[in-house]
């Protein structure tokens, strides 16, 4: 790689040098954008649910403890204080 990177710089103006590095990119680019694009029909076409709702019979139990209490604010942290 050393040695066509020397090719190159010893044969081909900067103005080529340039041209050659955006046509790289944009090879590259393209190529990861088709990949992106290629994947992406795969990822939206999957039946999984990546969220779901939790089950009836707890959020039902959870509705009728706070109907009987009232509103409620439950706070929970994690937190590690050390010196």
């Amino acid at each position: 790689m050393r040695r066509y990177l020397e090719h190159i710089k010893n044969t081909r103006t900067t103005h080529q040098r340039r041209q050659h590095a955006l046509q790289v990119a944009g090879v590259v680019t393209a190529a990861l954008f088709v990949v992106w694009i290629g994947t992406l029909g795969m990822r939206l076409a999957t039946l999984d649910a990546i969220a779901e709702s939790p089950d009836t019979s707890l959020t039902a139990a959870a509705a009728a403890s706070t109907q009987n209490k009232g509103a409620q604010l439950e706070v929970s942290t994690t937190s590690v204080y050390s010196n």
